[in-house]
């Protein structure tokens, strides 16, 4: 084989091998953009949902004379929905922020039982619902801020990739 036929093939490997690599290394980014659109549409419908089951639960343990005065508007999303969204969750969400949405609903679901079974009082229920589904939300909250780097300022970043 003389170094004319050792270039010609190199040029060959080299004109299949780094087109495939290139198209290999889009189709990587492109499902990694693809991803992060969609929890960011996921922890957006989990946060809307985790506010809404909020409002409601406070709206709830209110006197029932606060609750004829104020109107309310249940923002809950119907029994399938919210299936759907648990599901998506399970698909496309990370273990941190699915463990920390379904420890808030279960922090709101045990204040509404212990309200209804009268085995605790409103106002304490209240207070109960504003310090430990708060603490939750605020962790969720968190969580999803850091998952999609919305507490990264543009600073960084143009600081992070020019060093």
């Amino acid at each position: 084989m003389n170094s004319e036929s050792a270039v010609a093939i190199a040029a060959v490997v080299v004109a299949v091998a780094v087109p495939w690599m290139a198209f290999r290394f889009a189709l990587q980014q492109e499902h990694a953009r693809w991803l992060r659109e969609q929890r960011a549409l996921l922890y957006t419908d989990m946060l809307v949902e985790a506010q809404a089951e909020q409002e409601w639960l406070q709206y709830e343990l209110a006197d029932p004379a606060v609750q004829q005065r104020a109107e309310f508007h249940d923002l809950r999303l119907p029994r399938l929905e919210r299936a759907r969204l648990g599901a998506r969750g399970t698909a496309l969400g990370s273990p941190k922020i699915n463990r920390l949405f379904n420890e808030l609903m279960g922090v709101m679901a045990r204040l509404h039982l212990s309200a209804i079974t009268n085995q605790t009082g409103r106002e304490t229920a209240q207070m109960m619902l504003r310090v430990n589904a708060g603490r939750a939300s605020d962790e969720l909250q968190e969580a999803v801020r850091d998952e999609l780097e919305a507490n990264r300022s543009t600073r960084k970043v143009w600081r992070h990739k020019s060093s």
